[in-house]
């Protein structure tokens, strides 16, 4: 599969299947394969789906400095580039959505739609205890020796895993919500630790032409049961393809 050269990195893609270009933009050092097969499957013929690895991530390089959401939202923008897309459905899942916002916000011409998964605008505060102590048990779960190599295909190193992480905290795009006009699908889950459902409204009420959905479930369903969230961003989507 190809490589591209993007802000000074080498970044790892695929692309799969023909028709609207379908970015997804994963989370933080993560892949969820069994989710893009099965996407893969419900869009055959409909979209084409672009899906890589960010940078500090899997096959994508791996600088050893800081760098930030709004760097990794230049990155697809230059991924877009490089594959002459225009503009395309986005697909931001967890960190992936703070990338997805950024895009928006950054480039909105290049925005289609915007689908964004158990997401928010931004991390917990100091009033969100619960949510806190989900960051810090990922955190220290990760970087534990030998941790990421077992449960990841493609794992980021550990410190590469903590300069994403130190971008995902730092980042705050409530400010720019208003910003973000392209239609918008948030599907979050009612019992995730790391991301209120009060998240969800914050960035519902802040995206005009947003719809919010709440399913029955935590921070990794679209691991455990992809089929319902997928079935709600296919009906998204043709909806979308219809209005234009």
């Amino acid at each position: 599969m190809p490589n591209t050269d993007c802000n000074g990195i080498s970044m790892y893609y695929e692309v799969h299947g023909t028709g609207s270009p379908l970015i997804v933009i994963w989370g933080i050092g993560g892949e969820i394969l069994s989710f893009i097969d099965l996407l893969k499957l419900k869009a055959y013929g409909l979209y084409k789906i672009i899906h890589y690895d960010t940078r500090g991530t899997g096959r994508s390089g791996k600088p050893d400095h800081e760098y930030s959401i709004e760097m990794m939202a230049d990155d697809t923008a230059c991924l877009m580039d490089s594959l002459k897309i225009k503009t395309a459905h986005i697909l931001g899942i967890s960190t992936g959505s703070r990338i997805a916002l950024s895009l928006a916000s950054r480039y909105p011409k290049s925005v289609k739609s915007l689908i964004l998964h158990v997401a928010a605008a931004r991390s917990p505060g100091p009033d969100e205890p619960e949510a806190l102590e989900a960051y810090d048990r990922l955190y220290n779960t990760m970087i534990m020796p030998g941790f990421m190599e077992k449960a990841l295909l493609f794992p980021p190193t550990i410190p590469s895993f903590k300069i994403q992480f130190n971008a995902l905290v730092t980042f705050n795009s409530v400010q720019l919500l208003p910003l973000i006009h392209a239609p918008t699908l948030i599907i979050n889950t009612t019992t995730d630790r790391s991301t209120s459902v009060s998240m969800a409204q914050e960035l519902h009420e802040g995206i005009s032409h947003s719809q919010l959905i709440l399913l029955e479930g935590d921070h990794m369903i679209a691991r455990k049961d992809p089929d319902l969230i997928l079935d709600h961003i296919m009906v998204f989507l043709k909806r979308q393809e219809v209005m234009t």
